[in-house]
């Protein structure tokens, strides 16, 4: 059992039930308007609570109109001024496109099982959907995030996630590209998934609090990049302004309504400025035996090239200085 994963090592071993599974057996009420929606989820989410812990509710049936169906449709209101994300666009998605250039109709560029994800996540049914909301100029997903693949049938999904589990899949790891712009086309998958199966958000973490406070009952483990250690990284590499508010925020948040695994890419000349205070941020707020995965695979793409100080890899005397640092902040490091 790996430690600070232990309610998703319960999912796999069918002692804990995923939570879309809770969402989908709690009844709800419909509603027509999106203030009396929240209202509703307001007081489902303390019923929800209740029934976190055990495996029991598994054996109920499904409601007609669930919890889950609620948050979907809380989810296809809110697309209708969107603020999924922080960038808090407020685009109505039904007419055009923000920021993420995402509609309604959610695309993914490919399914399949992973065996390159973290020890414990494998093998993961990773969907990567396209698009996202940063732009990150060392993009090394480009090809995803700036396309339109194939559309997304929820109904199909959902069947591919029952095949790979029975193949063997620990969980399904929703992953882009970003997540958090198709959550309203996720919500509408899990509501045909029979398995129980640990959800994995695989997020930039910078999606609003409006955002999580509707995934949060589904997401099992947040599986979170933790990019930069200040605005000034954030913005002039991703696009990405209020990074460090957002991203701390959103962070405690999910230590509070989930299990994390933490992502950080290291990259050439930000130890300072990005990995120490990151891993020191963590270790004080997130606690130091978090699982925390140091990640030295960064290489110059897209367009870090128009960026000398980031257009090459790592040296060797920089992973061996991001790696003390870590163990000194860490003690559960990938």
């Amino acid at each position: 059992m790996v430690r600070g994963l232990e309610r998703y090592d319960g999912i796999i071993y069918c002692t804990k039930a995923a939570k879309f599974q809770i969402a989908k057996r709690i009844e709800a009420e419909k509603a027509d308007d999106l203030d009396s929606m929240l209202e509703i989820h307001s007081k489902l989410k303390r019923e929800f609570k209740k029934l976190v812990d055990g495996p029991e509710i598994l054996k109920e049936r499904p409601a007609n109109y669930s919890f889950l169906h609620l948050k979907r449709d809380i989810l296809l209101e809110m697309l209708k001024s969107c603020n999924f994300c922080e960038r808090r666009c407020g685009v109505n998605r039904y007419e055009k496109k923000g920021f993420c250039k995402c509609g309604v109709k959610s695309y993914f560029s490919s399914e399949f099982l992973h065996m390159g994800e973290e020890p414990e996540l494998i093998p993961s049914h990773t969907i990567f959907f396209n698009r996202c909301t940063f732009a990150c100029v060392f993009c090394q997903n480009y090809d995803i995030v700036y396309a339109d693949d194939y559309p997304a049938d929820p109904l199909q999904l959902a069947m591919l996630i029952d095949r790979r589990y029975k193949q063997g899949s620990r969980n399904v790891n929703f992953v882009g590209g970003n997540p958090d712009q198709h959550a309203h086309t996720i919500a509408e998958i899990l509501l045909h998934v029979e398995s129980n199966i640990p959800v994995v958000w695989n997020s930039n973490m910078y999606h609003s609090t409006e955002l999580a406070e509707v995934i949060e009952d589904i997401v099992d483990v947040w599986l979170g990049d933790f990019k930069y250690g200040n605005d000034k990284c954030a913005l002039k590499y991703s696009k990405a302004p209020r990074y460090w508010e957002v991203i701390t925020r959103n962070f405690l948040r999910a230590k509070d309504n989930g299990e994390l695994l933490i992502r950080h890419l290291v990259m050439p000349g930000h130890i300072e400025c990005c990995t120490e205070k990151i891993v020191k941020w963590v270790s004080e707020n997130l606690g130091r035996d978090v699982r925390f995965n140091l990640m030295f695979q960064y290489y110059p793409t897209f367009k870090a090239y128009e960026y000398p100080e980031i257009s090459r890899r790592l040296t060797g005397e920089e992973m061996r200085l991001a790696y003390n640092i870590a163990s000194k902040y860490l003690t559960n490091l990938v």
